[in-house]
């Protein structure tokens, strides 16, 4: 129950990116192809409280998979040393029928 709402997010996110208009090269944009036809489209956002998503789409030899990332900064010390960020991703391979979802929180502490 817990991997198909997972999987229902994902597939929420991935359709209202793309009903979203294409912002330009400027602003986050990425286009990268290569001569042997293999195609990557990524499109990233930073939120202006101190999160990130990142959604992405690529076709190669190993099949069409689409992936949804994302990053947000739960705390971070007065003097900027230390901060505790929270992660979470999810991808679909659709050729091969994979799910692959996880996440977690991880800190960091400078001495």
């Amino acid at each position: 129950m817990f991997a198909l709402k997972t999987f229902v997010l994902l597939i929420a996110c991935v359709v209202l990116a793309a009903c979203q208009p294409m912002m330009q090269l400027e602003d986050g944009f990425e286009q990268q192809t290569d001569g042997l036809g293999n195609m990557k489209h990524t499109r990233f956002g930073r939120s202006p409280q101190h999160g990130s998503v990142d959604i992405g789409y690529s076709k190669d030899q190993r099949g069409r998979e689409a992936s949804v990332q994302y990053n947000h900064n739960l705390y971070t010390s007065r003097d900027g040393r230390g901060s505790i960020d929270a992660y979470a991703q999810g991808s679909r391979n659709f050729d091969h029928n994979r799910n692959n979802f996880g996440g977690g929180i991880q800190g960091k502490w400078r001495f």
